[in-house]
This record gives structure tokens, C-alpha cells and sequence, in this order.
């Protein structure tokens, strides 16, 4: 009779000291989860602020190029103008040595 509490009394420690491991890790996990919610719930921020970027790297990189068709155009004026103004000081100067 004994033996069978003593058993007994192994058998209930046994199944206590698994529960409780069973308890750490189940707070383990949740734990875990939580962190992986988190986690994702920054990847997908992250992406849509990368998203937002890619945009607005497009919008400027088409904006640049505006830029730098407007400032071709206005050098080509500006060289025209240089070209007139030259023509004009020769003609002044041919018509002071009349």
C-alpha cells in the first residue's frame, strides 16, 4: 500500500511539474505571437511608406525632368539673345565707322 501512495504521490509531482512547463510555454507562445502581430503590423507600415516614397521619388524624378527641359529652352533663348546682341554691336560699330 505503500509503494501505491508513494507512486501515486510521483505520479501527481510528475503531472505538476508538467503543467506547469506546459503554462511557461504556453505564455511562451503567446508571447511570440504578440511579438509576431507586432512585427507584422510594422513590415506592412514599412511597405506602405515605402510605397509612398517610390511615388514621390516618381513625382520629382518627373518634375526634374520638367526642369531640365524648361532650362534647355531658356538657354536656347538666351543664346539666341547673346547671338542678336552680337549682330547688333557689329552693326553699331560698321555704322560709327561711316
Amino acid at each position: 500500500m505503500y509503494k501505491m501512495v508513494n507512486t501515486k504521490s510521483a505520479l501527481s509531482g510528475a503531472i505538476k511539474d508538467l503543467e506547469s512547463e506546459i503554462n511557461v510555454l504556453n505564455k511562451q507562445r503567446n508571447s511570440l505571437k504578440s511579438s509576431i502581430g507586432k512585427t507584422s503590423e510594422s513590415i506592412s507600415e514599412t511597405r506602405k511608406k515605402e510605397t509612398m516614397l517610390q511615388k514621390l521619388i516618381s513625382q520629382l524624378t518627373d518634375k526634374e525632368a520638367q526642369l531640365a527641359h524648361r532650362k534647355k529652352e531658356m538657354e536656347s533663348k538666351s543664346d539666341k539673345i547673346t547671338d542678336k546682341l552680337g549682330k547688333m554691336s557689329k552693326i553699331k560699330s560698321e555704322m560709327k565707322d561711316i
